[in-house]
């Protein structure tokens, strides 16, 4: 029995070893920096920039820093919106084309209004408070999707 555990053990290993050969070669193949320490990008090539822990608590206007750091190579779309009891809850998905990366994240913020419904842009009366909550929710997503880096 404990062969059959240690085979079992060397065969998961072979497997892990394997997923991780062809992770890396994906990786390579769009320009993703690697996690490995030394590996550098070469001049010219795009890369991922991961936050430290110190830069993640302190990370501001997430939309500055997309641009400071991807200059007009990202992109977002708000996938669903909505409005539940005082709070915007949006959906988005934000896109790297030139390094092969979607992220979607959910983002919230509160709202005055207590609804239950969907998010109903052609409504008088409050829109302002949900436009400024949507814009806040985004960047709640947005940031939550940088931080996935």
């Amino acid at each position: 029995m404990a062969s059959n555990s240690r085979n079992a053990g060397n065969s998961f290993s072979e497997l892990l070893d394997a997923n991780r050969e062809q992770l890396e070669r994906l990786y390579s193949s769009v320009n993703i920096e690697s996690s490995r320490p030394g590996s550098k990008p070469s001049s010219g090539e795009v890369s991922v920039v991961r936050l430290s822990d110190d830069a993640r608590e302190h990370l501001g206007d997430p939309i500055e820093w997309l641009e400071q750091h991807y200059a007009g190579r990202w992109r977002h779309e708000i996938r669903d919106r909505r409005v539940e009891d005082d709070e915007m809850l949006v959906l988005v998905r934000l896109e790297l084309p030139a390094l092969g990366i979607r992220k979607s994240q959910f983002g919230r913020a509160p709202v005055n209004e207590r609804s239950g419904r969907p998010l109903d842009l052609g409504q008088k009366g409050g829109i302002g408070e949900e436009r400024q909550a949507c814009d806040a929710a985004v960047r709640d997503a947005l940031r939550r999707c940088i931080e996935l880096f």
